[in-house]
């Protein structure tokens, strides 16, 4: 390139930048593919030196492992760490020996690297049996989140690979979610400036009662007025459940005496005693156990043909054992149910559509449908963010503003909010979420919502594509009634599938 990067306006660099992730992407299928020639090439090394693997008359403990052999290899080649080395060499086995249509995304570019090696990893531990069509599922959501400018995250590309193949084998998941639990753990690692990072993989129910213990302590010190962020109290919250001799998360400010705290059982924290307290280190009654109902939401999917979708609002990592143990413990005291309708715009009504304010039950489903700030690749949770007009709404004449409606509304967090009403992108909103932002160099970003809501409905839509699917094509594989072809159709003893009146000349086909 002749002329100097600062001399190039916006849409140049952008298209630039474009270029360089597309060569990025592609010398990444070449490195997956070079890992797995590797392997392939130690393994005919192997062979050559020692006959087929059937033939080997060596002791286990003296053959080497051809992926083991590339791992070590390319661990000192490209410096980079064994944990990496290890996941480069399985993806790249995966994507060219059984994930062919993963291969044909990542061949063309559309993935990135890392992306493609999260995804072909976790694939590898799907049977043979379902995998196409658990792959098949997985590499359409991620074309599709990422041509509207949203990158999954690794729990977003495993929640994806879960319902596949729950959808594909409902017993082979309960199995692996009983294997799994076995592979709880609890890890920490010593950082810098006196910190130490912990990490931990726990069954969902043991989580969410964690969660909702450091949830409620730290916003039960918010209210008492702590002046620190909901971060920082929700540390000490955690640090508070390990230290046996205390059950406050910290001493209140100043203007809040301990003993205060005291006086008000809700807020009972240090002063309680071990008489009053439930085994588990906070007293009972305490604000920071689960004194706030959890509100749930059950996406009413029974009317289209599937089974309702219960949607954990207060608690991400909520799961029906918990949710049970809930039930059982403190009956409706402690949960809330609420049946949501996926029909878009089911809480429109003309009189709200022309008032600046959102109800509170159109908000919480706008935040159940987006899941995330609708900005492309944000990934700020929906109930840490603002719901934003689209379309502006005109507090002089609101019959000629955007309306308070399902569609005109998305999740912006705070710093992409200001960004559209400060900025000079242009946003352009579709019947079911759907958002379009043409930036100030041209070009158009197409983004999907990712919530509960949004996912219902894809179900839907896909139930009622294979219902279609289903009358339209015969169990001989023709289509029941293609075009150009005259003839009635009849409803058969097999049920309401229609089936095309066939020819006398080809008897049992498709006239």
């Amino acid at each position: 390139m002749d002329e100097p990067l600062e001399l190039l306006d916006a849409s140049a660099l952008s298209e630039v930048a474009r270029s360089v992730t597309l060569a990025q992407n592609l010398a990444g299928a070449t490195r997956l593919h070079a890992a797995h020639l590797l392997v392939e090439s130690f393994k005919s090394l192997d062979e050559a030196a020692h006959g087929e693997p059937g033939a080997d008359a060596r002791p286990a403990h003296a053959r080497l492992d051809p992926a083991d052999r590339a791992r070590h290899h390319l661990a000192a080649a490209l410096a980079m760490t064994g944990w990496h080395a290890r996941h480069l060499v399985t993806a790249g086995v995966q994507i060219h020996t059984r994930l062919p249509r993963l291969r044909e995304a990542v061949e063309r570019g559309l993935l990135p690297e890392q992306l493609a090696i999260d995804a072909a990893c976790r694939l590898a531990s799907i049977p043979d049996d379902i995998i196409g069509g658990v792959e098949s599922d997985v590499v359409a959501r991620l074309a599709r989140d990422l041509a509207g400018g949203h990158r999954p995250s690794r729990t977003a590309l495993d929640t994806t690979v879960d319902a596949s193949r729950e959808r594909h084998d409902p017993q082979g998941a309960g199995d692996a979610v009983d294997a799994a639990a076995d592979k709880r753990t609890v890890r920490f690692r010593p950082e810098r400036d006196g910190m130490t990072s912990m990490w931990a993989h726990l069954p969902s129910g043991d989580a969410e009662k964690l969660r909702r213990r450091i949830d409620a302590a730290a916003r039960a010190a918010a209210e008492t007025g702590h002046p620190r962020t909901r971060d920082q109290l929700r540390a000490d919250a955690l640090v508070a459940l390990g230290d046996p001799n205390t059950t406050d998360i910290a001493d209140p400010p100043p203007d809040h005496p301990a003993d205060n705290s005291a006086a008000d059982p809700a807020t009972a924290g240090a002063t309680a005693t071990a008489a009053d307290t439930d085994g588990g280190g906070a007293p009972l009654g305490a604000s920071w156990g689960t004194d706030q109902p959890v509100r749930i939401s059950v996406i009413d999917s029974i009317a289209q043909g599937l089974p309702n979708r219960v949607e954990f609002v207060t608690g991400a990592y909520a799961s029906f054992d918990w949710l049970c143990e809930e039930l059982l413990s403190g009956g409706d005291a402690k949960v809330r149910f609420e049946l949501l309708d996926p029909q878009p715009g089911t809480e429109d009504t003309p009189d709200a559509a022309l008032k600046y304010r959102i109800s509170p039950a159109l908000a919480e489903r706008i935040r159940l449908r987006d899941g995330t700030c609708r900005h492309p690749g944000c990934t700020v949770d929906a109930h840490d963010c603002e719901i934003d007009h689209v379309i502006a709404f005109d507090h002089q004449r609101p019959d000629l503003g955007g309306p308070t409606a399902e569609w005109n509304l998305v999740c912006l967090c705070r710093k992409h909010h200001r960004e559209r009403t400060f900025g000079h992108c242009a946003y352009r909103a579709g019947p079911l979420g759907e958002l379009t932002i043409i930036t100030e160099t041209g070009h158009e970003h197409h983004t999907r919502p990712h919530g509960p809501l949004a996912q219902a409905r894809d179900r839907i839509l896909d139930h009622r594509w294979h219902q279609h699917l289903d009358r339209l094509i015969a169990d001989d594989g023709h289509l029941t009634n293609p075009p150009g072809v005259e003839g009635t159709l009849r409803a058969t003893s097999r049920g309401d599938r229609p089936e095309q009146s066939t020819s006398p000349e080809r008897p049992g086909r498709p006239a």
